[in-house]
């Protein structure tokens, strides 16, 4: 055998003893859960807008990043959604940090202790009345977390896997499926589907029937062969999206979309707003209506960095964000740039 068992996984009800949530948490959380239900469906002509670091470290500097984008959701709120992204789980193709879920930054891998740290750093961002969204990395872990969350994503890595395409079927949470590291938009429409259609699952020892995730939706993230978030890609999930409740797509502005240079994200909304959708617009595509928000990855600083024993916290220890001066600019020219 070529690993050592360690131990039990920590029980998710002995977790969300520990560290439970408060009535005021339990409020906030399904009232931006109804919040994104309801642009996702139409009822609101809002957009929503994921961001936040690459994934979630440092407790001082989550904490301060979380307070900045607080003030300014109060400012955009009739206009723009923020959910806060506190991603604690990182896939890695060759090793690496595997976040926070795991370890503490550069710690010896703990999972009880990274989902017990990991939960405890949930509670203590929701005392500030901002959402959160999480990648699910792990469907296993996905009943450790459920009751926290207001958006999920699942990666490019895993729209394909049939698991977490099952597990999404049955939480009550709007979950973005990106499209794969390919760029296939059709790959992508076919997870939305997936997701959106009943499931027998097993989660542990528990077996699971889902009735589908209504608010199962698509995000642009770009692929291997660049962008993906031009007229023809809006035109191709378009015709292939018959057959999916509340049609919807978010573009992801970092990733292939913005060639990994953070700085262009702003880019990436700009050229949307100003080229792509008056485009469609002339074609009688009614893609404003079909593009219900964006991904933007921020943190204190701009950049990233690699760990050592001098790290500057709030800068990324994974990709590149964009720091709290263009963080701001971004957020209110996607204000502006909605009517």
């Amino acid at each position: 055998m070529w690993a050592t068992i360690k131990g039990k996984l920590i029980e998710s009800d002995n977790l969300k003893n520990i560290y439970p949530l408060t009535s005021t948490m339990k409020h906030d959380i399904m009232l931006a859960r109804k919040n994104i239900e309801d642009i996702l469906r139409g009822q609101s002509n809002r957009k929503i807008l994921i961001i936040g670091p690459c994934s979630a470290d440092f407790e001082s500097s989550l904490m301060e990043y979380a307070e900045f984008l607080s003030e300014i959701r109060n400012r955009v709120r009739d206009k723009i959604e923020i959910v806060m992204r506190f991603y604690t789980g990182k896939p890695r193709t060759i090793g690496g940090w595997k976040g926070l879920q795991n370890a503490q930054p550069w710690q010896d891998a703990d999972i009880n202790e990274g989902l017990k740290e990991s939960r405890r750093l949930a509670l203590r961002l929701l005392e500030l009345g901002i959402p959160l969204a999480d990648e699910m990395l792990h469907p296993q872990l996905s009943q450790h977390f459920d009751d926290i969350f207001s958006y999920l994503a699942v990666g490019a890595r895993s729209t394909e896997n049939q698991y977490h395409r099952e597990v999404a079927s049955g939480l009550d949470i709007p979950v973005g499926m990106k499209n794969p590291s390919s760029g296939s938009v059709s790959i992508m429409t076919d997870s939305i589907k997936a997701a959106q259609t009943s499931s027998h699952y097993s989660i542990g020892d528990m077996l699971f029937d889902s009735i589908g995730n209504a608010y199962a939706h698509g995000i642009l993230r770009g692929g291997s062969d660049g962008p993906n978030y031009h007229a023809k890609n809006i035109r191709e999930y378009i015709g292939k999206m018959n057959g999916i409740e509340n049609p919807a797509l978010i573009v992801d502005c970092n990733h292939a979309n913005s060639g990994k240079d953070p700085l262009k994200q702003i880019d990436v909304i700009w050229k949307l707003y100003r080229d792509i959708l008056p485009s469609l617009d002339r074609q009688w595509i009614d893609a404003r209506n079909l593009i219900k928000g964006f991904m933007v990855e921020s943190y204190l600083y701009d950049g990233r960095q690699d760990w050592s024993e001098t790290i500057q916290k709030g800068k990324s220890l994974t990709d590149a964000c964009i720091g709290k001066k263009w963080t701001e600019e971004l957020i209110m020219k996607l204000y502006e740039s909605i009517k």
